[in-house]
Order: structure tokens, then C-alpha cells, then sequence
């Protein structure tokens, strides 16, 4: 079902620029391209960054622009290179997005290249690219707002469209797409659709937000949602949110799916931060399979991915990296979080699963203050369960033996 977001009169609520999640939402409206900045930086590795604010400036004399996250640890070293090469990314990359969102190691190994003048690597396949020096630089709130001089600028041989970005998700012109193809999220369309009404009655009865999400290309997607003006920071809508599937996130998605889900989980997370002791993520993924749920806790952390996932940045997908340490050390220090130590509790989360008994969708309980009482959170855990148990069997499903 679409949802629908009717007009209001409460100014502070649905008009004001001050709430960062409708300013995202909103400006989330205009799509937008997604384009690879690299750079070559003297005695150092390329650097590379995925932004959406590419823009054409001046014809006389030929100026582009980009904006940078201040916070983007790859920008100072395009800046200290003094020329960038814009590469214009298709449809059918995707995979390069992906991988230049979460820092893969990978990232340049894994593409072919070709040279420009200024030294910048250009992406081979590309749309186009436009090779620049760095004409001037100006802070703009959080953003850089950066001007290049263009030297030198050509199409790909590729006949794909370029690839656009629109509320949150990948599209191009031919086959608009919110998050990703119709055809990737059929097997998760029976299980939100079975949804609704469970998660509906859960979010009126305990007044919290209730989220159903999948897995759709190594991303969770938030597919529907129900009482998402309960969570103080709640959006207008989060359906279509999505961030990458690494460890310690989403551990339900990984739990039951065997040892190369899990190697594929902690794999992503190494992408990010670099170091992940595989034993603390194993000892996650073990409580959740020993208790039925997991358990998400730290105020701190959860802002910071609340951050993330809302507040617009540079790259086309959330970087992760100023959350997932704060997770891992947190894992590694105190052991995976458990209501049993209610402090600083911020979300609960329950599986969904499938006739095969994996895990289709899950939900997640949003919205506590990190201050509520055991009692309070085992209650909330119980219906939580109970509403996941029931849409399991609503579509045919069993838990794994």
C-alpha cells in the first residue's frame, strides 16, 4: 500500500528546515545523479568518493561543482591532490556505488581505469567523466561547496543511462526504481504485505514505531512501517531507508543463514573499519540464535546511525564508519546487549521467517528512551514475538529446526 503524507498545519513538524529527517525527506524528492570523484594524490593511494551533488556551474570558463560531507575522511585527501576527475556512474554500476560507499578494499583493484591529464584515475564504462583542477573551496554549513576548472571531459562507450538517486534508492530514467528493483524485493512483498495489520495493533498498543525490513543486495531495506511519529527522532516515513548489512547490524538477517552469510557480514564490516575479531561477531549472532531476538543498546551509537541514515551526506549510501566502531567496541567490551541489562536499551528486534525457515523480514521495536524498567522491556519483547510469530504463520512459515 502507498502511503500517503497529508499536508499539515503544524509548522514545527512538517515545515521547518530544523528537522534534519523532513529535510531529508523532502529534498529526498528530487532525484539526483551519482557520480565518483577520484583523485590521485602524490606518494599516496587513489582516493575515491560517491556524491550526489554533482552540478554543472559555468560555461566561461567551463566550472563544475561538488558538496563533501566535511565529515568524509576521503575528501581532504581529493583536496590535497588539487585535481579530481568527475565519473559520471551508469545504471549497471552499481556494484562500483556500493563499493566506494563502504570503502571496500577492493574498490579500485576491482574496476578497470584509464588515465586523464590531471592524473585522476577514470572509470572505465562511465557515462562520462570530466577531469578537473581544483579551483576554489568554500565551507557551507556542513558541506564543502567545491569548484573545478575543467581541462578535459569525454562519454563512455557504454549505451546504459546514467544512474540516478531518488528517496533513498537507485533508478535510472528508463525503469525507475525506490531502492532497488520490483523484481528484487518480490520475496519480501508477502511478508510486509502479512504485516501491516500486526505491526499496526503493535505500534498502537505500545505506542513505539515498528519497522519490517529485508535484505535486498547486501542493504537492509526498511520496506513498511507502522507509528513513526512515536520515536522522537521518527520520519515522516522510513520506508525505503536503508543501510549496508555488516557487523554487528542486522544480526537476524545473518543468524540462520549459514557460514558464508556470516563471513559475508563480518567481511562488510572489515570493508568499513578495517578490523573486526570475528569471535565477538560470533557470540552475537549465537545469542540471537539462543534467544529468538536481538537486542540493540548505546544511546551514542544510535544516534550516530540515526545520523547516518537521515541526515542527507555526501555518498549515495550511509557511511557506516562513524557507527560500527562504537557497536563493535561496545559488543567486544560488555558482550552483545541483552534486556537483562536494561540500560540504554534503544531497539528490540524480532525474526520473520520463511516456509524454508530463514529469515524473510524482521521487525524492530523503536522508540525507548533508554530508560525503561525490565518489566517494561520483557513485555514489549513478548508482543514483539508474538506479532513476528503470527506473521510467520500468516505466510506459511517455520521457525529453523
Amino acid at each position: 500500500m502507498a502511503q500517503i503524507i497529508h499536508a499539515s498545519t503544524a509548522e514545527s513538524q512538517e515545515t521547518s528546515p530544523d528537522n534534519a529527517a523532513w529535510f531529508r525527506y523532502v529534498l529526498g524528492q528530487y532525484p539526483t545523479g551519482v557520480t565518483l570523484i577520484t583523485a590521485a594524490p602524490k606518494g599516496a593511494e587513489p582516493a575515491g568518493m560517491v556524491v550526489g551533488t554533482f552540478s554543472s556551474v559555468s560555461l566561461d570558463p567551463p566550472l563544475v561543482a561538488f558538496m563533501p560531507d566535511v565529515r568524509s575522511t576521503s575528501w581532504p585527501k581529493i583536496q590535497a591532490a588539487g585535481s579530481f576527475c568527475a565519473n559520471v556512474l551508469t545504471a549497471g554500476q552499481q556494484d562500483v556505488c556500493r563499493a566506494f560507499s563502504r570503502k571496500a578494499e577492493d574498490r579500485f583493484s576491482a574496476n578497470e581505469w584509464g588515465g586523464t591529464p590531471s592524473g585522476s584515475p577514470r572509470l572505465e564504462g562511465a557515462a562520462a567523466w570530466i577531469d578537473c583542477d581544483i579551483e576554489s573551496v568554500t565551507r557551507a554549513g556542513d558541506h564543502d561547496i567545491v569548484i573545478g576548472r575543467v581541462k578535459a571531459l569525454g562519454v563512455g562507450a557504454s549505451k546504459e543511462l546514467p544512474l540516478l538517486f531518488l528517496r533513498g534508492g537507485y533508478g535510472s530514467f528508463s525503469i525507475p526504481s525506490i531502492i532497488s528493483p520490483a523484481t528484487a524485493l518480490t520475496r519480501h512483498v508477502k511478508a510486509a504485505d502479512a504485516a501491516r495489520p500486526e505491526i499496526e495493533a503493535l505500534a498502537e498498543e505500545l505506542k513505539l514505531e515498528v519497522l519490517v525490513s529485508g535484505v535486498v543486495d547486501d542493504s537492509v531495506v526498511v520496506l513498511t512501517a507502522a507509528g513513526v511519529a512515536s520515536s522522537p527522532g521518527g520520519s515522516p516515513s522510513r520506508v525505503g531507508v536503508s543501510f549496508g548489512l555488516a557487523a554487528p547490524l542486522a544480526p537476524l538477517h545473518v543468524a540462520w543463514a549459514g557460514d558464508a552469510a556470516e563471513s559475508r557480514w563480518i567481511a562488510n564490516a572489515r570493508n568499513v573499519v578495517g578490523h573486526v575479531d570475528p569471535e565477538v561477531a560470533h557470540a552475537e549472532l549465537q545469542q540471537v540464535r539462543d534467544t529468538g531476538y536481538a537486542v540493540s543498546a548505546g544511546a551514542a551509537a544510535a544516534a550516530e546511525f540515526e545520523r547516518m541514515v537521515v541526515v542527507p551526506s555526501d555518498t549515495a549510501a550511509p557511511d557506516l564508519s562513524g557507527v560500527l566502531p562504537k557497536l563493535l567496541e561496545r559488543t567486544a567490551s560488555s558482550g552483545p546487549a541483552s534486556i537483562d541489562d536494561p540500560a540504554g536499551v534503544t531497539s528490540l528486534h524480532a525474526p520473520v521467517f520463511d516456509a524454508t525457515g530463514q529469515v524473510a523480514v524482521t521487525l524492530t521495536l523503536n522508540g525507548f528512551s533508554g530508560s525503561e524498567s525490565a518489566s517494561r522491556l520483557a513485555h514489549c519483547r513478548d508482543s514483539l514475538l508474538a506479532a513476528a510469530q503470527a506473521i510467520t504463520k500468516g505466510i506459511g512459515g517455520q521457525p529453523p529446526l
